[in-house]
């Protein structure tokens, strides 16, 4: 599973999905993080790609977010993604907290 979390260096988690400069993504395999990357949300694979803002999350299926921004979450459970929502500030918090299984996962 890959979770992605807007962000525009990696540390913090962005407070705006479509503005953020990047997407820090992690895979999980078997609870286990096995690979951290940030991946630049660039304005020029935004407008030639088909996926147009979703490009970089194509193969993601998580989406973790910090805010409620209208109509997102429903566009991006129109993509197939699953949207949870944190209240963390940090990245690694946030993984971390989604992948505790005591954690609640708000939708």
């Amino acid at each position: 599973m890959k979770i992605a979390i807007p962000s525009d260096d990696g540390i913090l988690v962005g407070t705006q999905f479509r503005c953020s400069r990047a997407f820090y993504v992690v895979t999980v395999n078997a609870g286990k993080i096995t690979r951290q990357e940030l991946r630049w949300n660039l304005l020029s694979e935004i407008l030639t790609s088909p996926h147009g803002f979703y490009y970089n999350l194509c193969d993601c299926d998580i989406i973790l977010l910090q805010e409620h921004e209208n109509g997102l979450g429903e566009a991006l459970k129109a993509k197939g993604k699953t949207v949870s929502y944190t209240c963390q500030t940090l990245v690694n918090q946030a993984v971390k907290n989604f992948l505790s299984p005591l954690s609640v996962h708000p939708k």
